[in-house]
Order: C-alpha cells, then structure tokens, then sequence
C-alpha cells in the first residue's frame, strides 16, 4: 500500500458525529486515506491493533460496526480484507444545501441526547459535573458499553459509577472526562482512574520523604515548650 502521507482529514460530520469514537473517526479517515483509483485499504487487524494500540476485540468491533453503519465497505479475496469508503465528500453530504438532504448514514445524529434522556434522566440518575461536555462523554461512554454488548447498568449501578468517577478525577470534570476516553480508547469495560493522578494522589498523601515535614513539626514543638534543638 503505496501513498504520499501528508496527514489526515476528518470532516466535520464525521468528528462530529456522536455515533463514533475517536478511534473510529481516525480510523475511518485512515481507510479513506487509501482509497481510490481501484485502491483499497488491507492492513490485518493485527497491525491495525499494533499501530493504534487498542485490544484485538476492540479492532474487530470497530470494523463491524463502521460496516454495519455503511461508513465502510469490506470485501475478502480468499487471503486479504480490502476495506474501502466512497469519495468523503458524498458520503458527508457536502453539497446538500441542508440537512434533511443529508445521507442517513452520515447526518448528524442525537444519539448521545436519547442516550442521556433514556438512561440517566428518565432513571432519576444525577451526573456529577453540569457540563455538556460531561454529558455527552457520559453518554458516549454508555453507548459504547451497549456496542460491545457489555450488561447495561442498573439505575444504582449507573450512579455508584458515576459517583466512583467523581472520586478518581477528584471532583474535576476535565480529568472525568478524560477518564471515559482512556477507558474507550482501550476497551475497557469500566472506569479507572488516571495513572498520573493516581501517582500525584500517592505523592500528595506521602509528602516530601526526606523527613522534612517531621523536622519542622519537631522544631515547633520546641519552639512552644521555650526548648532548643541542638
């Protein structure tokens, strides 16, 4: 596979199209990379998995779903998968003069509102942070759980998780946020703390380890009683 990589673009209907992962928004802009003139895109999952550095089972579930979507078109010869798109400029719609001429497959969706509004809101469930932005990863993350056919949270369950990642990201929205992406990015099945935060919260508890802290306690001590340290 033979090209004169100079980056690549995502439309603006694809990065925001709430459907997908970031994953699969690089991923499908990759395979459109490509494509073209009879050419097609045949790296093997394993290297897919390799350069992306997400789980094998996380590769297979954004092939199938990008196929499913009709965002991606594979074919197999017997010995290789050929993926390819059609020209991104229709199956984005650019030309439509508004949005109800858009392809179904491409039109922006509000899949993450009916996923908050079907789960969170209509359980009862109370989000953490009052952010869009908070909501709609929330909801993303939702939506990836049901794509990998994880067992959907009970309303408890829902907010014991919501709670847990209030906790991690000790009360900030954007390291909340940026906990869902790690888990999505991948494949994980829950939510966990960030490994920097985690090493910060361990520093912050252990404070300095030259004795620094005892010292200065015991010089105060000293200080109160009218005693000296030699």
């Amino acid at each position: 596979m033979e090209r004169e990589f100079k980056g690549v673009w995502i439309p603006a209907e694809i990065w925001l199209d709430k459907r997908l992962t970031i994953c699969e928004k690089a991923f499908l802009a990759e395979v459109d990379s490509f494509t073209g003139n009879g050419k097609t895109f045949h790296k093997s999952n394993e290297t897919i998995q390799e350069e992306y550095g997400i789980a094998p089972r996380t590769v297979q579930r954004m092939v199938k779903k990008l196929v499913e979507l009709g965002m991606l078109k594979s074919k197999f010869n017997g010995r290789t998968r050929h993926l390819s798109t059609g020209s991104l400029a229709k199956m984005t719609g650019q030309s439509r003069q508004n949005d109800e001429s858009a392809s179904p497959k491409w039109r922006h969706t509000n899949t993450i509102e009916n996923t908050i509004d079907n789960t969170s809101k209509k359980k009862g469930v109370v989000l953490p942070f009052e952010g869009k932005e908070f909501e709609e990863a929330w909801g993303t993350w939702l939506q990836e759980r049901r794509d990998r056919g994880t067992k959907r949270y009970t309303p408890r369950g829902e907010q014991a998780a919501l709670h847990k990642l209030q906790n991690d990201s000790q009360g900030d929205e954007a390291t909340a946020i940026q906990i869902i992406h790690q888990s999505i990015a991948n494949g994980w099945q829950g939510l966990f703390a960030l490994k920097q935060t985690h090493n910060a919260k361990q520093n912050q508890r252990s404070g300095p380890a030259d004795g620094s802290l005892i010292a200065e306690h015991l010089r105060r001590l000293a200080n109160e009683s009218g005693q000296s340290m030699g």
